[in-house]
Parts: structure tokens; C-alpha cells; sequence
């Protein structure tokens, strides 16, 4: 995941014998990327840690924590805010955008007041879809299921939404594509919805699986 200015890049790496954790780096004044380096506790931990989303100002960071005793079932989205001593505490985003069942790949849009994300909880139009959540007041209004201009009744996954704020790209196996899983985008129309999916096509899609993100 990058900062809008592309100069601050986090991802997550799997080492031998260790759950996934989150890795940091900066490009610098050469154009090069730094060595990256272990984001530490207390964001990661000796649980898994996947997802990674960093706002586009670099200032808060998203992600999924699987199985954690302070979530609400499976898997629930977390945040962690950066402050003078590094990143704060992660914080479960409530019962609001978290339930008993799977929510995972989360996305700030560019102002940081829209949060989207995947969840398979009951009510959806498939295995997984994509919901969004406001902040008004303070505070993150139910999540709202983007509906069947989005969804389908299959998968879809790794939402991202570009700095335009009206751009959504996403992945999945329920529109025709080109392959297993293929990856899409749609246009935000004047009065909210969503413009029919477009597929990205060959080379980007081929007849494997394409995806921005797992877990």
C-alpha cells in the first residue's frame, strides 16, 4: 500500500516460521527504496497481521487481525494511528464495521471519511462482498452493501479507491472476465451509484488469477 505521494510504501511479509507481519519503507532523495524494515509492536504481534492499507497522507494505518481476543469473530479490521513515538496502539474499529463473521481489506478513500471493505456476512449477494462505511459526526455510519452494481453472486475482494475519489478498482470471479479472477474498475455516477464494472483486460487480466490482496 502507498502514500499518495509514493513515497512511503507497507506491505506484508511471511517469514519462515512466523505468522505475516508488516514491513515499512521510504523512497529516498536517490529514488530508491529504503531497506524495509519490521514495523514492530505494536502493530505487529506474534498473531497474524494482513491487508495493510496506509491512508493516503500517511497517517492511519488499516489492516485485518484474525482470531484476536479483542475481535468479534474471525477476522475484523483494525487501525493504528501514527504519532511522534510511531504508531499507536491498535484499535478493533467497533461493532459498527466488525461482526461475528469475516471482514477484511480495508480502504480509506482519499479524505479518509469513506471506509470500504470485503465482509461474507449474511445479507450479501455472494461469498464475499464489498461494503462502505461514512464518517459522520465522528463516527462510522452501518456499512451499506454497494449493491448489484458492484456485487455479484460471487466473490468480490480487494477494494481500492484512487485519489480521485471516484474511481473504484476491485477483483472478482463474478463478472465476465477473462480468467478465474480478474480484476475491475467502476466510475461513481453524479447520484451515487456505480457505472457498470469494466474488465482491465489483457495484459493486466490473463486466464489466472488476478487479485490486489488476500487474507
Amino acid at each position: 500500500s502507498l502514500t499518495v505521494d509514493q513515497q512511503t510504501l507497507v506491505f506484508t511479509r511471511n517469514l519462515q516460521s512466523r505468522n505475516e507481519d508488516f514491513y515499512i519503507s521510504h523512497l529516498n532523495e536517490n529514488k530508491d527504496w529504503s531497506k524495509a524494515v519490521d514495523i514492530g509492536a505494536p502493530v505487529n504481534t506474534a498473531g497474524n497481521e494482513g491487508t495493510a492499507h496506509i491512508s493516503q497522507d500517511g497517517r492511519i494505518l488499516l489492516f485485518a487481525g484474525c482470531n484476536r481476543a479483542d475481535g468479534y469473530g474471525s477476522c475484523d479490521i483494525f487501525y493504528s494511528v501514527k504519532t511522534n513515538s510511531g504508531w499507536s496502539e491498535p484499535q478493533n474499529m467497533g461493532d459498527v464495521i466488525n461482526s461475528a463473521a469475516w471482514e477484511s481489506q480495508p480502504c480509506l478513500s482519499p479524505d479518509n471519511k469513506d471506509l470500504y471493505f470485503v465482509s461474507n456476512r449474511v445479507g450479501g449477494f455472494g461469498g464475499s462482498d464489498i461494503y462502505v462505511s461514512h464518517l459522520q459526526n465522528g463516527h462510522w455510519s452501518k456499512p451499506e452493501n454497494l449493491g448489484a452494481d458492484i456485487n455479484t453472486p460471487g466473490d468480490e475482494s480487494s477494494p481500492f479507491i484512487h485519489a480521485d475519489n471516484q474511481t473504484l478498482y476491485f477483483a472478482s470471479n463474478g463478472w465476465p472476465g477473462i480468467g478465474n479472477v480478474d480484476l475491475y474498475y467502476s466510475r461513481k455516477n453524479a447520484d451515487g451509484t456505480w457505472s457498470k464494472p469494466v474488465n482491465l483486460g489483457y495484459p493486466i487480466n490473463t486466464i489466472d488469477h488476478e487479485i490486489g490482496r488476500a487474507s
